[in-house]
């Protein structure tokens, strides 16, 4: 459980501002601020380096709210940043959850603009990022399919395998580093194996989170921004290209 400071305003009769840092005391004087901590006295907002309380580090964050049109289902595909920096976003819908990492944000146009990502390490077996490929046996860092492979694959897409994956979860083996499909027989062949699977193991391919952007879909979204920037952030606006989702 977190723990915070909550201060009270006067002026406004109620419990006003929260924080993350947790003083002795902390008092307003004359349009400033001051806070104790260990015996030490803290003037605030008189240094240049950002969210420093106590030697400590702490990031900034702001959570908006997409609930326009909230009873339909829509699918979220992007961000959109009016800032002078990117932040690291962590989407989440009544559906589905997503990520952006700030280095995936690119300046265009005075925006930084991004492609909501699936969270890697998490299998979604309804998701388009998903492809069953079939059971197979396996020898030596390959699998064998008796079939021409109809699952879309690519190097570097990763390999869960489950003996019934409808009731036994998946177990990741590892990336995709070739392939080869025939017409009566196909290969997979993995870089390495975190697991040794079985024969008749089923398997499943999944894309890198990171190449991908089908977006986050849901009829309502949750969007915590957050940075580590230790200089003045400014963020205006925040926007999203989105359009309804069909089953």
């Amino acid at each position: 459980m977190a723990i915070e400071t909550i201060s009270y305003s006067v002026a406004a009769e109620g419990w006003s501002s929260f924080h993350s840092y947790i003083p002795d005391w902390m008092i307003g004087l004359n349009s400033s601020m001051y806070t104790w901590s260990g015996g030490e006295l803290y003037k605030h907002n008189t240094n240049t380096r950002r969210n420093e309380y106590y030697g400590v580090d702490y990031e900034s964050s702001i959570t908006p709210i997409f609930n326009q049109d909230s009873t339909n289902n829509k699918m979220y595909k992007t961000l959109a940043l009016n800032s002078n920096v990117a932040w690291k976003a962590a989407v989440t819908t009544d559906l589905t959850t997503g990520v952006i990492e700030a280095g995936y944000f690119q300046k265009k146009e005075g925006y930084w603009y991004a492609h909501i990502r699936r969270v890697g390490g998490t299998v979604d077996l309804s998701a388009m990022s998903t492809q069953g490929v079939g059971k197979a046996d396996y020898s030596g860092l390959v699998f064998t399919f008796n079939f021409k492979i109809a699952a879309s694959i690519a190097i570097g897409d990763n390999i869960y395998t489950s003996p019934n994956p409808a009731v036994d979860a998946l177990q990741l083996v590892g990336p995709i580093t070739a392939f080869t499909i025939g017409s009566t027989t196909s290969t997979i062949t993995v870089g390495s194996a975190a697991i040794t699977p079985s024969n008749g193991d089923y398997v499943v391919s999944v894309k890198d989170s990171t190449a991908e952007s089908y977006g986050s879909r849901g009829s309502w979204m949750e969007v915590k921004l957050s940075t580590n920037v230790k200089t003045a952030v400014e963020l205006l606006t925040i926007s999203s290209d989105v359009m309804k989702s069909y089953p």
